[in-house]
């Protein structure tokens, strides 16, 4: 029977190793306690979104909305509940969003405009707590309008407005979140807007463009976003 020699490395090795796990785990722990104790979240981000309720809508003038459009928006957000190996953060969202058209009105195309302020939660989990899924209730302001003329000489004439009740479900990344070192960084999120304006029409007495009932405006509007998160 052949007798197997341990070097004499070994048992160092061994004993550093076991010596060494419990640190790395408090280490990482270490990690998790400081992203998560007392912390706020808060992001800026830009990013295009597609809204195919809005391209459908007919209205009395030749033309088209167009289904892609770009937006802006601002979120802050505050630890509320902490899990085993999660945390409830729970703020708010506000944001910007715009889409052009080739409907014509008198010297400029439309643009359909929509700002919005969402109280809403993300629930933070994953490795250091750097994936999130995000969902919100809020105020969305919605209008159509032309902007003539250049900045800062331009004005505007309002089509319509409405405003309405509405809400998001998305997820988002932290790109190296939960590292002490790497407080601040990228993020990028998917969120689908639902929200019902109700039907656009024209209102007032301007020459009729819209038409009395160019079609019902609902979501969803798919939105992407990539910006500068910190926490």
């Amino acid at each position: 029977m052949k007798t197997i020699k341990t070097r004499g490395w070994l048992w160092p090795a061994v004993f550093a190793a076991a010596m060494l796990a419990p640190d790395t785990a408090s280490r990482a722990q270490e990690d998790i306690d400081w992203v998560t104790t007392s912390r706020g979240r808060y992001e800026i981000a830009i990013g295009g979104h597609s809204w195919p309720g809005l391209a459908e809508l007919d209205t009395a003038r030749d033309g088209k909305f167009d289904e892609s459009g770009f937006n802006i928006s601002f979120a802050a957000h505050w630890p509320v509940r902490r899990f085993a190996a999660s945390e409830l953060l729970a703020g708010v969202d506000v944001g910007l969003f715009a889409n052009d058209s080739d409907i014509r009105f008198i010297s400029e195309s439309l643009t359909a405009r929509n700002g919005y302020l969402v109280p809403s939660v993300k629930w933070m989990f994953g490795d250091r707590h750097r994936y999130s899924l995000d969902a919100g209730v809020g105020y969305y302001l919605q209008d159509i309008a032309e902007v003539a003329g250049e900045y800062p000489m331009n004005w505007e004439t309002q089509l319509w407005e409405d405003g309405a009740l509405g809400g998001y479900v998305g997820a988002t990344v932290d790109f190296g979140g939960g590292v002490p070192s790497k407080s601040r960084g990228l993020m990028m999120s998917l969120k689908v807007h639902l929200v019902d304006f109700g039907t656009v029409r024209d209102e007032g007495p301007l020459p009729p463009t819209l038409g009395q009932d160019a079609g019902r405006l609902t979501g969803p509007i798919y939105m992407y976003q990539v910006g500068y998160r910190w926490r």
